[in-house]
């Protein structure tokens, strides 16, 4: 929910004036409580994210993929990151050097900070990325 709200927020799609923790809600209620979202295990599903991205109307897709391809998508695309050993969803902000860069909510949670660097993305794998391609 918050790497769906960042990620709506960077696109200039919603909430660029809100309160975090109002815009998170809103996410939060449109993304669906508890069936995509809830306090026991975060975000359901990848699906929850798509869809949700989609009723704001961005087109999204999710990949599997190796860093080299999610460093690719991060250099031109926004979007979120998980990680499946971490189970943590992530927004992708762009790429750091050799590293991508990360918003990431929980700050420090399984050595992961502000980036996520090729090590860390293979032993925290395998990995879904879920970009913007376009708006609808």
């Amino acid at each position: 929910m918050c790497s769906t709200t960042w990620v709506l927020q960077a696109t200039n799609t919603a909430y660029q004036d809100a309160d975090i923790y109002d815009a998170r809600y809103a996410v939060g209620e449109r993304m669906g409580y508890p069936s995509c979202v809830n306090q026991t295990y975060g975000c359901m599903s990848s699906q929850c994210v798509i869809d949700t991205l989609a009723s704001y109307g961005l087109v999204a897709r999710e990949v599997h993929c190796t860093f080299d391809q999610a460093y690719a998508i991060a250099r031109t695309n926004t979007g979120t990151i998980n990680p499946q050993g971490q189970y943590h969803f992530m927004a992708i902000r762009g790429v750091s050097g050799s590293e991508i860069a990360v918003a990431n909510s929980a700050e420090g949670y399984m050595g992961v900070y502000s980036t996520l660097s090729r090590s860390q993305f293979n032993a925290l794998g395998p990995v879904s990325v879920i970009y913007v391609e376009s708006r609808a």
